[in-house]
């Protein structure tokens, strides 16, 4: 009989216990919070992760574009002194220099270039131009395997000497006019030069030379300023120097632009 109460006092115990089941629930509630807070803060972790790869990955870019950089500025100082040794005596009877920023081989028109409103070639810049090619495409063939581009570039004055008693006053139209026609002389000029090379039988490397080789007519976009002879500032009112803005110029593009926008 005591055996029977017993019995039944615990099994009654136990059903009269609201919070038996709820306990387990609650357990299994707290189990699934803590996975669920884990997978947040894994999810929160893992953006960070990428962001920390995306930074180690963005400095090691950072790395090779400045070696980059480092390497074409190397090169650019290397190429103007070899330039430099190879026609320092020569600079002063062509009237040429050269621009250690760019690298440009300037041949100003007033000692030895084109006759005015011409694209032929006058006997002294043909016999100039005879000395000067070989031994530049010499110099620079060293260096090809970072050469994209030689460039021959036509660069004239801001006027068009049929035009100046007519433009005194320097309307719009008179300067776009002069522009425009400025721009076919510059170009014709620099063809002549192109083609003038690839007809020398002395040409060192022919095939290179025209694969790169482009003309470039500019018109009076590049102007020069001053005795100094420097690129004129579009904002401040110069002197130009129309001898100097009268010119041919023989420039290289390299490689390093490529390879840093690859990067």
């Amino acid at each position: 009989m005591d055996k029977n109460i017993n019995s039944n006092s615990f099994m009654n115990s136990e059903d009269s216990n609201i919070y038996a089941l709820s306990i387990g629930d609650a357990m299994a509630g707290m189990m699934l919070i803590l996975i669920m807070a884990f997978v947040a803060i894994f999810l929160q972790v893992k953006p960070a992760l990428e962001q920390n790869k995306e930074i180690a990955e963005l400095k090691e870019k950072i790395k090779l574009s400045k070696n980059e950089a480092q390497k074409y500025f190397s090169m650019k100082k290397e190429i103007y002194n070899a330039l430099v040794a190879e026609f320092d005596s020569d600079l002063k009877t062509w009237n040429a220099r050269i621009d250690e920023n760019t690298l440009a081989f300037i041949l100003e028109n007033s000692n030895n270039g084109f006759k005015q409103g011409s694209a032929e070639i006058p006997n002294e810049f043909n016999v100039m131009l005879n000395q000067f090619v070989p031994r530049y495409i010499h110099v620079i063939s060293k260096y090809q395997e970072h050469i994209n581009e030689i460039r021959i570039e036509g660069h004239t004055s801001s006027e068009w000497s049929d035009n100046v008693a007519k433009c005194i006053g320097s309307s719009e139209s008179c300067k776009q006019t002069d522009y425009i026609k400025n721009m076919a002389l510059s170009q014709a000029r620099a063809m002549s030069v192109l083609n003038h090379i690839l007809r020398m039988k002395n040409n060192e490397n022919r095939i290179w030379v025209r694969a790169k080789l482009t003309a470039n007519g500019l018109s009076s976009s590049h102007l020069l300023c001053g005795v100094e002879k420097k690129p004129c500032a579009n904002d401040v009112l110069q002197q130009e120097n129309r001898e100097a803005s009268r010119r041919v110029e023989f420039s290289i593009r390299t490689d390093a632009e490529t390879k840093i926008a690859e990067i």
